[in-house]
């Protein structure tokens, strides 16, 4: 009798705390399967589109174009977040399913109690189309040729015409930016024309038709002034410059790089919206230093790793 007594006084503090404790601290619900479907905005070539399942949201996204780990294949690591009162409960390969853009799966990381999923995933089939024709191409007075970006495009092929017949009988050079300096291919008079090509930043992707510009032509006078001052810098060479605001570097074609990563003898800077270089922070998943040099394979200020391309995935 004193035995059952005892267990009912258990019955009644175990039913007093369920009033006093929230259901949702006592339990969480499992998420049985992660659905992942991957689409490609065509009209960027830059937006990875990623929707999700029940029980969870997508956090964020981060695309990797140039591939990693081996592979030039593409991929992206996305963040996702439990729904309160869910979990995730697995970061084997088959609790994930995938769709769209050759998806297969690479690895899992949880965090925060399970309740933030990272997940790494490799796209086989990521940019499939042909890229836009470059638009706005254009001569310099300098013999510079210029053009307006094309997105999708990893870099640009590009070759000269005097009379109709091209200069040069090597294969096209490339430029990842979208100005090329031509005045040393302008040493006799007539009538110049170069054309440009976009190339695909996925393997995947189809290159775009070749494009012509406006005639340059070059008389005697014309071609003294750019002989004067031609360089054989097709567009990579610059220098730094300072203000109170910052560092900004400009190429002798003119070029101010903004909002956008460039590879600077041999190290990578990102220069802000209004030019400046960015230091001491993250940018998506790389870190800047003080010098404003994008870190690799070391450990960032704020104690994370990032490896020898200089992006941190979580473990």
């Amino acid at each position: 009798m004193r035995r059952a007594k005892h267990f009912i006084s258990i019955l009644m503090a175990v039913s007093l705390l369920s009033t006093l404790v929230p259901a949702a601290a006592l339990a969480r619900e499992k998420i049985s399967q992660v659905t992942l479907s991957f689409s490609m905005d065509t009209d960027t070539w830059s937006e990875l589109d990623v929707d999700g399942g029940d029980g969870y949201t997508v956090r964020s996204v981060s695309l990797f174009p140039d591939g990693g780990n081996g592979s030039t294949s593409p991929y992206a690591v996305v963040i996702l977040d439990a729904e309160e009162d869910y979990y995730f409960s697995s970061i084997k390969s088959n609790y994930f399913s995938l769709d769209g853009e050759g998806a297969t799966f690479l690895e899992a990381a949880r965090s925060n109690s399970n309740a933030t999923m990272t997940v790494s995933v490799r796209f086989k089939e990521l940019g499939e189309g042909e890229l836009n024709a470059p638009a706005g191409l254009a001569w310099t007075d300098a013999g510079v040729a210029t053009w307006e970006k094309v997105p999708g495009a990893g870099d640009y092929s590009i070759r000269i015409q005097r009379n109709g017949t091209l200069v040069g009988v090597a294969s096209a050079p490339t430029t990842k930016v979208n100005v090329y300096n031509l005045s040393t291919k302008i040493t006799k008079t007539g009538d110049y024309v170069f054309q440009v090509r976009a190339n695909g930043l996925f393997k995947k992707t189809k290159s775009s038709e070749w494009v012509s510009s406006p005639v340059l032509s070059v008389d005697e006078a014309k071609l003294a002034a750019i002989q004067a001052q031609a360089s054989t810098d097709a567009g990579v060479i610059g220098e730094w410059h300072q203000d109170d605001a910052g560092y900004w570097y400009q190429y002798t074609t003119g070029l101010v790089p903004k909002g956008e990563w460039r590879e600077i003898e041999g190290f990578w800077y990102y220069f802000n919206d209004s030019g400046y270089r960015v230091v001491d922070q993250w940018v998506d998943r790389y870190y800047v230093g003080s010098d404003g040099k994008m870190l690799v394979d070391t450990t960032t200020p704020d104690g994370h790793y990032v490896d020898e391309n200089g992006a941190w995935a979580p473990k």
